[in-house]
């Protein structure tokens, strides 16, 4: 029996038309339903707990519009820039750098087997002052392609240092920083505050199918080097059912065992556009979704992750992502503290791309001093010994902290446009717009985009 859960909109697959479009329950799941009168009917997974989605839907909060951007000509998702009706501020701007890569990933969400597009300084000065204008200190990416091939990289780095951006991550698949440890030093002083690093799997079989190659080397070495230069990472699995979602705990074992200077694991079912192919089959009706992701990290961690450590977004929609945090105690468990560190941001009423950019800057970048004292809990005089250990203890919380994140990107099958109106990760286009990522890489069935950079 079918129940509709709400009324939204949508888009089709095949021809991007807007269209009507409703979340139903069905023997325990949700799914998104729609109707295009020339393509016909589609309806896709887009959670597998009915129960958590209801729940998580009641914590949906609608932000207030944007005042300052342009009004709606074309309607919704084709006026992004941003206008007027979209909800709240750019919290991650994502800067493609260039489409130029290393690598051909079929789930890379840019097509740069076709597009040619690398700006130059003065264009990425012009991308970092609409990030500035659209979210002010927030979090920046700098992403592609793959931005280490551009010879360049320091100097952007330097660029969005000196125009006030507080945390910069270098989005890549570690190829470069795997090679050349001095250049990852370089990154790092030039202003680079974190690596985002494409790290699937711990199996090279899984490379193979995701990447086309065997790059578990590489990613193991890229780590080390982190390690060796001092600079944060964050893991980026892209999870595809009955590939490696059966590795969420060993990704979790992993981290683990590289704190601090890996700062938590941002995992990431893959979503269907750019280059990967049209006919995906089953994995439409039965893909992987936020809610497999937690029930993954539940069952893989043999209870010591539990559904009420992991919230959801603050904001419509609730179901966009969820976060935990973890502190790692000296007898190596991980306890969750992620309703303590929620209740320690910034003040209510702070509006929430702050909220999030305040979160990144404290959990997902090395803190200074991140080694801790070799004599800890040793040589106190007596009367000494509780404010040591208190010392210690706040020292070791700063720095042994476990992020542990998800977010599910939209494509052409599960696109809600209620939900793309209050999406807050936007990529920085080259004339000077900021597009909600999931507007700016949607493609249909027959490759079209809305979006381009030029």
């Amino acid at each position: 029996m079918k129940t509709i859960i709400n009324e939204t909109q949508s888009l089709c697959p095949e021809c991007l038309r807007k269209i009507p479009a409703r979340h139903i329950e069905e023997d325990g799941k949700v799914f998104l339903e729609k109707e295009c009168p020339e393509h016909g009917s589609c309806q896709v997974l887009v959670w597998s707990d009915a129960e958590q989605y209801r729940e998580w839907l009641e914590q949906s909060v609608h932000a207030e519009p944007c005042q300052t951007g342009p009004e709606m000509k074309m309607d919704c998702p084709l006026d992004c820039g941003l206008c007027r009706e979209h909800e709240g501020k750019t919290c991650t701007a994502v800067l493609e750098i260039t489409y130029r890569c290393n690598m051909e990933c079929e789930v890379c969400f840019a097509d740069t087997k076709k597009a040619r597009y690398e700006p130059g300084l003065a264009e990425i000065k012009r991308m970092y002052e609409t990030a500035y204008r659209n979210g002010g200190d927030c979090s920046i990416q700098l992403s592609g392609g793959e931005p280490t091939v551009r010879a360049d990289l320091p100097e952007i780095l330097r660029m969005g240092k000196g125009m006030g951006f507080s945390h910069i991550q270098v989005n890549t698949n570690g190829i470069r920083i795997a090679k050349d440890l001095e250049y990852l030093r370089e990154l790092k002083a030039a202003g680079a505050d974190l690596i985002y690093l494409q790290f699937d799997s711990l199996r090279d079989e899984v490379y193979r199918e995701i990447r086309g190659k065997n790059m578990l080397d590489v990613k193991l070495q890229a780590v080390a080097n982190c390690e060796q230069a001092g600079i944060g990472v964050i893991l980026v699995p892209v999870l595809v059912k009955g590939l490696n979602d059966s590795e969420a705990g060993d990704l979790i074992a992993y981290a683990r065992k590289h704190m601090p200077i890996v700062k938590g694991i941002h995992f990431q079912p893959i979503s269907y556009f750019g280059r990967y192919p049209n006919d995906h089959g089953s994995l439409i009706w039965d893909r992987m979704n936020l809610s497999d992701v937690i029930h993954c990290l539940i069952s893989q961690t043999g209870g010591e992750m539990k559904e009420k450590d992991f919230v959801p977004r603050k904001r419509y929609d609730a179901h966009c992502a969820f976060s935990a945090l973890y502190y790692l105690e000296e007898d190596g468990r991980l306890k969750p503290i992620t309703e303590n560190m929620q209740n320690q941001q910034i003040p209510e009423g702070t509006d929430f791309a702050r909220r999030a950019n305040a979160y990144t800057n404290k959990h997902w970048k090395l803190q200074d001093g991140g080694s801790l004292p070799a004599d800890r809990g040793s040589g106190a005089a007596p009367g000494q010994t509780d404010r040591r250990s208190m010392k210690e203890f706040i020292r070791r919380l700063k720095h042994y902290t476990l992020s542990v994140s998800g977010m599910g990107f939209q494509d052409a099958y599960n696109i809600d446009i209620g939900r793309l109106k209050g999406c807050c990760v936007h990529v920085i286009t080259s004339d000077g717009r900021a597009v909600p990522l999931c507007a700016f890489h949607l493609t249909s069935l027959k490759g079209r985009r809305l979006y381009k950079n030029e």
